[in-house]
């Protein structure tokens, strides 16, 4: 049976020179020499294709690289192939074609020598191949050696090829030069692989033994070939020095866009002023010198201990490389392009001093000139009154800018700055989430930016830390259970359940600082009895300090100035206001009471000094409210205070012209029908907390309504958690009573009232007609009847007469409780 062997012919093309194919060669039993059989194209199909091995495909695949159609696709594509073949030219193969073949059949020679593949060389008039047309490929590479010999009359140097410890002469010898770079060359019947050389340097040496330089040339032999020898390959050097130094080097990190327009780092390397890419091929560097005609050279390396210092060191500040030379940020996190460019310069912001210190100096090839120093933001902050007063000023490099100056970038998200320099500053992106509400919600005064204290939510971690101890104490008002739970007053006639001592107590820890509060508490809960024990409390304080300052005035005055009293304004529904004296007689009988309404009521304030509460509805207050702004409460305190729901109503205007010490909103249900019904109580009690109603619309109603911008809900719920107290039933239901009968006393409609009494005229007159007329016993039923019709009247007119158009007090007051059940 035949002996077939895989084997790579080396042997001549009649355009691109000697090349190599694949081929499938068979030796006869008894014979020495094998016959050359078929050639092994890629192609998956053919029989012989698919009985090689895998690493025999890899070699086809190769030399399949290098095939006609191929090189057509490569260097003309135009025209058909055989047109390339005809009209392609010697100098143009020379240039292009064979230095793409050379290095594909470098990397096939590569191969064949890991896997001991058979390569044979021979001319394409010989059929057989013997024994002896086959090449070795040795295992080790050799080094090229240079030696120098200069002795100022001229120079000369020789090229010696060092294997292992052998000289391999190649003048006279048959050398055939398969590829110049890398140089690969057949020397007798062995393939060599030989080290950082190209083979056009080599050529000299294939016909003579050294090369002559005339002394006239030897300057500019020794500043062009000898210091590029030197540099690239092992010498030997005689008649000249060469000092090996250590060199000063930097580097240079430059900022610029890619190819996909997204932005990248270059890394530069500098070597005594020979500037390199870390992935350049060259390991060291030689200079020319030359003294009083003396000449010599320097010679120094690349330091690979500080290259890799330098990869740690962008490493460690978040870039990434695959080649060592072009660096990219390790996360781009999905940003779109302008935004990742903003994060990419604020990247170098914060790593500039860094990267300066280690060495490394940044530059920019963009086309805007943005700033890459180190921006620093110094702020100081003040406690003035009620106000946190902010100086601050922002340090880009040399230029310090005061913050006050940003507020229009931070307010619409510019996040560009141009400096005096015209560069162009790219402000950090969390600089907007954390100064925009400070900029919102502060005022400019005097290059001063104010914070009032109820924003303390909104300051940045370094004003927490400068006024740690106030930012600690207004904190408590979002958590409820650190408060310190006050004793009862001593006039509260009522045990308060743990939840209402921790209303009353937080209600009071508001007054301590100055703020007004909102108590939402599920109907049922007591809101009324935790409101008039705050009252209860300021009555019981004014008594003490009016008693102390009697004391301490003694003997030295027969008549004191007399204190005011603290007295309070609280506003409800007209239908709750008997309800308010039952609950205050019962539970703070020492309060005096005074119920200002009725139409025959005492139009003016001169008496409010002696009482301790004013009782009023809103339909009173509303239509004197210029009488009443003219007293000055201590508490105003408005109940189901969803009645002021509407920021545009004249009821909501005459509630902000009230003046007070303190303000208190209670309401079983703060929203009913949108954010902006919160907006108006809440303003209320403390104005300016959520801005202006159109700002307030734009930055939470609209994105957090329309939008469902659960960011803005939890922004919102941020701002006004410490003015907001609400517990439900289910969460306070063990400390609940059992179930009590509430009595409501309901006040009619104007329209209603007038239906009414004009519908008892008539009973009236027709009950005493028909008295007269029929008797009083047979008048029972016209009675009866007369009086179901006035209590459906007082229920609501609608239900006597169908066509009646206008309200009911009674049902209106129902209905405002059952949506405060549904609420709830």
């Amino acid at each position: 049976m035949n002996e077939k062997l895989f084997a790579l012919g080396y042997m001549p093309h009649r355009l691109w020179g000697n090349i190599l194919y694949a081929q499938m060669l068979e030796k006869e039993p008894g014979k020495v020499f094998y016959q050359p059989k078929e050639y092994i194209l890629n192609n998956e199909d053919s029989i012989t294709y698919q009985q090689i091995s895998p690493m025999q495909r890899e070699l086809v695949h190769i030399i399949d690289s290098y095939n006609e159609r191929k090189l057509h696709g490569l260097f003309w594509r135009k025209g058909t192939v055989k047109e390339f073949e005809d009209h392609v030219e010697k100098q143009f193969i020379l240039d292009h074609i064979r230095p793409y073949i050379e290095k594909q059949l470098y990397l096939a020679l590569e191969v064949a020598r890991e896997n001991r593949i058979k390569i044979f060389f021979k001319g394409k008039d010989n059929r057989n191949i013997f024994p002896e047309d086959f090449l070795i490929l040795e295992k080790t590479n050799v080094d090229p050696v240079f030696e120098f010999d200069y002795d100022g009359e001229g120079l000369k140097y020789t090229l010696k090829i060092i294997y292992g410890e052998n000289r391999l002469v190649l003048r006279n010898n048959p050398v055939e030069i398969i590829s110049n770079s890398p140089v690969a060359l057949i020397l007798g019947n062995r393939v060599f692989f030989v080290n950082d050389i190209d083979g056009k340097k080599l050529k000299p040496f294939l016909e003579k033994d050294e090369v002559v330089v005339p002394e006239q040339h030897v300057r500019k032999y020794f500043s062009t070939f000898v210091r590029n020898t030197l540099r690239d390959f092992n010498t030997i050097c005689c008649g000249f020095e060469v000092r090996e130094i250590v060199s000063e080097k930097s580097a240079m990190l430059i900022f610029c866009e890619g190819i996909n327009k997204q932005p990248m780092w270059e890394l530069k390397l500098t070597y005594n002023g020979h500037t390199i890419d870390p992935d350049s091929e060259i390991k060291r560097f030689v200079d020319f010198r030359e003294q009083d005609n003396h000449f010599y050279f320097e010679r120094y390396s690349r330091d690979p201990d500080w290259e890799e210092g330098l990869e740690q060191i962008l490493s460690e500040i978040g870039l990434s490389s695959r080649d060592k030379h072009f660096h990219y940020l390790k996360n781009k996190d999905n940003k779109d392009d302008v935004t990742f460019l903003y994060s990419s310069i604020n990247f170098i912001n914060e790593n500039s001093d860094y990267l300066i210190e280690n060495g490394i100096v940044i530059h920019q090839r963009l086309q805007a000139n943005y700033f890459l120093g180190t921006i620093d933001l110094e702020l100081k902050s003040e406690e003035n009154e009620d106000w946190f007063d902010v100086r601050a000023s922002v340090l880009f490099g040399e230029y310090s800018v005061p913050f006050i100056k940003l507020r229009r970038n931070i307010l619409q998200g510019d996040r560009e700055y141009k400096l005096p320099d015209g560069s162009v500053a790219v402000l950090p992106e969390e600089w907007f989430s954390t100064y925009q509400p400070m900029f919102q919600f502060g005022r400019v005064e005097n290059a001063i930016l104010k914070i009032h204290r109820q924003h303390f939510s909104m300051v940045d971690e370094s004003m927490r830390i400068m006024h740690a101890t106030t930012i600690r104490q207004l904190e408590k008002l979002n958590e409820i259970e650190r408060l310190p739970v006050l004793p009862t007053p001593k006039g509260l006639h009522a045990e308060l359940r743990t939840y209402q001592a921790e209303g009353y107590s937080w209600l009071m820890y508001l007054q301590d600082n100055g703020f007004g509060g909102c108590l939402a508490d599920d109907m049922g809960l007591g809101k009324t009895l935790q409101a008039i024990a705050v009252i209860q409390k300021n009555k019981e304080e004014y008594a003490s300090e009016s008693h102390s300052d009697h004391s301490s005035i003694g003997q030295l005055s027969l008549f004191p100035a007399e204190k005011v009293r603290p007295t309070s304004l609280i506003v409800v529904p007209a239908t709750l206001i008997h309800n308010w004296i039952n609950e205050c007689t019962k539970f703070v009988p020492s309060l005096k009471v005074f119920a200002y309404a009725g139409n025959q009521r005492n139009r003016s304030t001169e008496h409010f000094r002696y009482y301790d509460i004013i009782l009023s509805s809103y339909h009173t207050v509303r239509q004197d409210i210029e009488i009443l702004s003219g007293f000055r409460f201590n508490y105003i305190i408005l109940d189901e205070s969803q009645m002021i729901k509407n920021p545009g109503s004249k009821l909501y205007g005459a509630m902000r012209e009230l003046v007070s010490d303190h303000r208190l909103v209670l309401t079983g249900t703060p929203i009913e029908n949108s954010l902006t019904d919160l907006w108006t109580q809440i303003n209320f009690v403390n104005e300016g907390l959520l801005g202006t109603l159109n700002f307030f619309k734009k930055q939470f109603v609209q994105p957090i309504e329309k939008k469902k911008n659960k960011e803005k809900e939890e922004k919102l719920k941020e701002i006004i958690n410490p003015f907001i107290l609400r517990r439900t039933k289910d969460e306070v239901a063990r400390e609940l009573p059992p179930v009590s009968e509430q009595i409501k006393y309901c006040n009619m409609t104007d329209e209603q009232r007038r239906f009414y009494e004009e519908e008892k005229s008539l009973a009236r007159n027709l009950i005493l007609e028909n008295i007269e007329n029929i008797g009083m016993e047979k008048s029972a039923f016209i009675v009866l009847q007369a009086l179901t019709r006035l209590r459906q009247i007082s229920n609501h007119p609608v239900i006597a007469e169908e066509s009646y158009e206008h309200e009911s007090g009674k049902f209106n007051e129902v209905i405002r409780d059952v949506q405060s059940l549904m609420e709830e």
